[in-house]
C-alpha cells in the first residue's frame, strides 16, 4: 500500500510540479531545448528548421512548434486566424518561458544561468498577462516583417474582435505589435529618402476592423509598465509612439508624391487628431503645432 502511495505521489509531482501551470517534467525539458534552440536561431531561416522544430513535439507543446513551424516557412499562414488568435494562459507562459531562455543565452551583461533554472523560475512566477500577451505577438514581428517585404496584404483584413482578445488593452497590444512589424519598413524608407517604395509599401498594408490602419485609435486604456529585453519602459511611449513616427513617414511620403488631397486623409482619420495620446511620442511639439495649424 504504501508503495502504491509513493508511485501515486511521484506521478502526481512529475505532472503538477509548477504553480502557474500544468506541465510535466518531460514537457518542460522540451521547452526548454526549444528556448534553446530559438536562441541559435531566432529567424528561424536554416532549411531544416521544419524538421527540427518537430523533434520537439509533444502533445503540451503542439501549438508553439505549429507557430515556429509556420514562421520557419515564412508563409502568409501566419496572419491566419489560427495564430492570430489569443493563446490560452499555458501556451502564454510557454512562450514566455522561451523568451527568458533566450534572453539569457544571450546576456552579454551577466554569466548565463542554466537553463532549468531560469525556466523554473518563470513557470512558477506570476507573470503580468499583459506582458504575456505582447510577448506572443512580439514573436511573430520576424515572420510578418518578411512576408510584408514581398506580398502585397491589400486584401487582408485583420479583424481584431475575432481572435479572442479580452480587452481594448488587449486589442491595441496585438495592434501595435503588428504596426511595429508592418510599419518599421515606413522609418527605413524615409531615412533613405525613397517615397515613392514607402506609398507602395502603404498601398499594400492589410486593412485592421475593415480600414486602412492609421484609423485605428482606440487606446483609452490605461498605460503600463514594460519590459522589453531587460529594459523598463512604458508600453504606450514605446509603441503609440512607433505609430506616430510611421503615420508621419507616410504623411511626408504622401504629401510629396500624391498632394494634400491623400495626407489630409491621413491627418483626419488617425491618432494625429486626438492630441490626449501625443505625450507618448517623443514628437509632441511637432504634433502640436500640426494639430493648432489643423483648426
Amino acid at each position: 500500500m504504501k508503495k502504491i502511495y509513493c508511485l501515486i505521489l511521484l506521478i502526481f509531482t512529475s505532472i503538477y510540479t509548477y504553480s502557474q501551470i500544468e506541465i510535466s517534467d518531460s514537457d518542460l525539458n522540451k521547452l526548454i531545448e526549444i528556448g534553446e534552440y530559438y536562441s541559435k536561431n531566432v529567424m528561424l531561416t536554416e532549411k531544416s528548421a521544419f524538421e527540427d522544430l518537430e523533434k520537439f513535439r509533444t502533445e503540451k507543446l503542439n501549438n508553439i512548434i505549429d507557430v515556429l513551424q509556420t514562421r520557419s516557412k515564412q508563409s502568409i499562414e501566419i496572419l491566419d486566424e489560427k495564430y492570430l488568435n489569443r493563446p490560452n494562459y499555458d501556451d502564454l507562459v510557454m512562450w514566455y518561458v522561451i523568451r527568458e531562455v533566450h534572453y539569457n543565452l544571450t546576456d552579454k551583461e551577466n554569466e548565463p544561468r542554466i537553463s532549468i533554472e531560469v525556466a523554473k523560475e518563470f513557470v512558477n512566477k506570476k507573470i503580468d498577462e499583459r506582458w504575456l500577451l505582447d510577448n506572443y505577438y512580439f514573436r511573430l514581428y520576424g515572420a510578418v516583417a518578411r512576408i510584408f517585404n514581398k506580398t502585397d496584404l491589400s486584401k487582408y483584413n485583420i479583424e481584431l474582435d475575432n481572435y479572442g482578445l479580452k480587452s481594448n488593452t488587449e486589442k491595441a497590444i496585438v495592434y501595435l505589435n503588428l504596426m511595429d512589424a508592418l510599419g518599421t519598413r515606413f522609418k527605413v524608407l524615409q531615412m533613405v529618402k525613397n517615397n515613392k517604395k514607402l506609398i507602395e509599401f502603404a498601398s499594400r498594408m492589410p486593412k485592421f476592423n475593415g480600414k486602412e490602419y492609421f484609423y485605428y485609435s482606440d487606446f483609452q486604456y490605461e498605460d503600463f509598465e514594460w519590459i522589453g529585453h531587460r529594459k523598463k519602459e512604458m508600453f504606450n511611449e514605446r509603441h503609440i509612439g512607433l505609430l506616430y513616427e510611421i503615420i508621419l513617414a507616410h504623411m511626408n511620403a504622401e504629401s510629396e508624391i500624391n498632394g494634400r488631397k491623400e495626407t489630409v486623409e491621413i491627418y483626419q482619420n488617425s491618432i494625429m487628431t486626438k492630441p490626449e495620446y501625443f505625450k507618448y511620442s517623443s514628437l509632441k511639439s511637432e504634433l502640436k503645432k500640426l494639430y493648432k495649424k489643423s483648426k
